[in-house]
C-alpha cells in the first residue's frame, strides 16, 4: 500500500525563511526613500516635495496636506458656521458665486436656476440677482452698443440676437467659464443657439458643453497657436481644418438641459480653394447639400442651412473624393429673441497670437458673424515667461486689439483679466507670479486706452496669493499646478463675472 501524501499544513517545518529577504527589500525602500528626500534639497526643482522646512514644526505633514494649507479650513457645507468661515477665508463675493455653483445655478448638473424675467415693455434687473457682486466691470459706459442689443433680446423684440465672441486661452477652450455664462445669460434673456464650433477637437483640452460633437480622426487642425499657415487664414475660430475624402463630423442638440435642446438653422464655415474636395452636410440623418468646395480663385464660404422646424436636430459633415477641404467651424442658431455666446479658446495661447491671423480674413470673418461684444481673455500664458517685456507686450495686446476690432465698427470690448497663478517659493508656499499683478495693470491701462471694459479677474479672486486660498478650499477651486482653475472654480469665475456685467447692465437701464 502507497504511503499517504504528506499534509502542506503540516510542513512548515520545510518552509523557507523569508524574513531575511523581507528585511533586505525593507532596507532598500527606506534607502530609496531617503535618496529622494536628499535630492529634494539638492536640487531646486524638486523643493516642493522637501518633507520638511526650517520653520515647520511637524515634518513631512505638508507632503500630504499640501503646500501651506490651512488644515482648519472646512468644506463649504460644513454645518456650525462653515459659510461664514469660508467667507472670511475667500472674500465674500467668492463664497457667494460658490454658493450659487453649490446650490446648483450654474453648476455641473446644468439646472440652471435664474428665472426668465425680462419679458414685457420694461427691462428691469432686480439688485438681488447681481447680489454679492464687489468686483465691478471697470470701465462699463464703454459698452453702451452691446447693453442695447441686450435691452432689445430682453425685450423679446424679433429678431434680436445678441452675439458675443470670447477668446482666450485653454480655459476658454474647455468652454469652463464661457459655459457659465452662456447658461446664465441665455436662462436670463433667451436661448438663441449654441454659437461657434470647431469642425473638430484637435487638442484634448478642447471642448463644447450642452452639445453633441464628435469628429473621425482624419482632421489636421492647424491652430495660429502653433502652426504658421502662409495665407493665415485660420477662421473666426483661430483654427482650420484640414481633410480629405472620408473625414466626418458629427454635430447635434442635447435631450434635456435648460440650453442647447433646440436650433433653428446651421451654418458652416470653410473655404473654397484650387484643391478642394467635396464636401456633403445631412441633417437629421439625411443628404440635403452636395458642396464642390473646388474653385480657381481662394475665397472664404458660409453654407446656411435653415431647418423647417426649431426643435431637436443633428448635422453630419463628411468630405467625399480627391481633393483636400478646408473647414473652420460650424453654427448653432434660433430666430428666438436672446443671447448667442461663442466660446473661442485657443489651447496654449497668448493674445498676440491672434495677429497670426490675416487681418483681411479675420476682418470678414468677424464682419460675418457680426459680435456685438468682444472678450479677450488672455494673460495666463503669458504670465509663465519670467523674461517678459511689459513694454513690448504693452504694444502688441493694443495691436490685438485694434486688429480684432476692425471688422465690426461698433462692436464693444472686454479685457477680461487673467486668473490669479501660482508657483513654490523656496520655504514651499503657494505665491502668486511676480509678473501677474504687473500684466493686470498693462490690460487696464490698454482697456482705458482702447475704450474697453475691463474685468479685474485677479483682484476678484481675492488679489495676491489669493491661489494659495482657492487650491486649499474645500472644494479645491485651482488645480494642483496652480495656474488652473477646476471646473467648480471656473464655474464660480464665471459667475462672479456673470454678476459684474448684471450689475452694469442694471447701471445702464437706470441712465436711461
Amino acid at each position: 500500500m502507497s504511503a499517504a501524501a504528506p499534509d502542506p499544513r503540516s510542513a512548515t517545518a520545510e518552509a523557507p525563511d523569508l524574513t531575511p529577504l523581507a528585511l533586505r527589500h525593507l532596507a532598500l525602500a527606506a534607502l530609496t526613500m531617503v535618496l529622494l528626500a536628499m535630492a529634494t534639497y539638492l536640487l531646486p526643482g524638486l523643493s516642493r516635495f522637501r518633507p520638511w522646512i526650517a520653520g515647520e514644526q511637524v515634518p513631512i505633514v505638508r507632503m500630504f496636506v499640501g503646500e501651506g494649507a490651512d488644515l482648519s479650513l472646512p468644506t463649504f457645507a460644513e454645518a456650525g458656521g462653515g459659510a461664514d468661515r469660508i467667507e472670511q477665508s475667500l472674500g465674500a463675493e467668492v463664497a457667494a458665486s460658490l454658493a450659487d455653483v453649490e446650490s446648483g445655478v450654474t453648476g455641473q448638473s446644468g439646472d440652471a436656476q435664474t428665472p426668465a424675467r425680462s419679458a414685457g415693455p420694461a427691462v428691469r434687473i432686480a439688485p438681488s440677482e447681481y447680489e454679492g457682486v464687489t468686483q465691478q466691470l471697470e470701465g462699463a459706459h464703454q459698452l453702451s452698443n452691446f447693453f442695447a442689443a441686450l435691452e432689445r433680446s430682453a425685450r423679446k423684440q424679433s429678431g434680436a440676437i445678441t452675439r458675443v465672441a470670447h477668446y482666450g486661452d485653454s480655459a476658454v477652450a474647455a468652454d469652463q467659464i464661457t459655459r457659465t455664462l452662456r447658461r446664465r445669460l441665455q436662462v436670463r434673456f433667451g436661448d438663441s443657439g449654441h454659437g461657434y464650433m470647431l469642425i473638430a477637437r484637435g487638442d484634448m483640452h478642447y471642448g463644447h458643453r450642452d452639445i453633441k460633437h464628435r469628429s473621425s480622426d482624419g482632421w489636421l487642425m492647424q491652430s495660429l497657436v502653433r502652426s504658421r499657415l502662409n495665407d493665415g487664414w485660420y477662421g473666426y475660430g483661430g483654427v482650420r481644418g484640414q481633410a480629405t475624402g472620408g473625414a466626418h463630423s458629427f454635430f447635434g442638440t442635447i435631450k434635456k438641459g435648460p440650453i442647447g435642446t433646440h436650433v433653428k438653422r446651421f451654418e458652416v464655415h470653410y473655404q473654397r480653394h484650387r484643391k478642394g474636395a467635396r464636401m456633403w452636410l445631412s441633417v437629421d440623418k439625411k443628404t440635403v447639400r452636395k458642396i464642390n468646395t473646388r474653385q480657381k480663385e481662394k475665397e472664404d464660404a458660409w453654407e446656411r442651412i435653415e431647418l423647417p422646424t426649431d426643435g431637436k436636430h443633428s448635422l453630419g459633415v463628411k468630405i467625399r473624393g480627391a481633393g483636400q477641404s478646408h473647414i473652420y467651424g460650424v453654427v448653432f442658431e434660433r430666430d428666438v429673441p436672446g443671447v448667442v455666446y461663442d466660446s473661442l479658446g485657443l489651447v496654449g495661447a497668448r493674445a498676440q497670437r491672434l495677429l497670426n491671423a490675416n487681418p483681411e480674413h479675420m476682418q470678414r470673418q468677424i464682419a460675418h458673424r457680426a459680435p456685438n461684444l468682444l472678450v479677450l481673455a488672455f494673460g495666463g500664458n503669458e504670465a509663465g515667461n519670467q523674461w517678459l517685456d511689459l513694454d513690448r507686450y504693452e504694444r502688441e495686446l493694443i495691436s490685438v486689439v485694434q486688429a480684432m476690432r476692425r471688422g465690426r465698427s461698433d462692436m464693444d470690448c472686454v479685457l477680461f483679466g487673467p486668473l490669479d497663478q501660482g508657483e513654490i517659493d523656496k520655504r514651499g508656499n503657494i505665491v502668486t507670479m511676480d509678473v501677474l499683478p504687473k500684466i493686470v495693470e498693462v490690460q487696464r491701462r490698454v482697456a482705458r486706452g482702447q475704450r474697453c471694459a475691463f474685468y479685474d479677474t485677479f483682484s476678484a479672486m481675492g488679489g495676491e496669493h489669493s491661489v494659495r486660498k482657492w487650491y486649499n478650499s474645500k472644494p479645491r477651486l485651482v488645480s494642483s499646478d496652480y495656474r488652473h482653475a477646476t471646473p467648480r472654480g471656473y464655474h464660480v469665475i464665471g459667475n462672479m463675472y456673470y454678476k459684474a456685467l448684471l450689475r452694469a447692465f442694471a447701471e445702464y437701464l437706470k441712465k436711461k
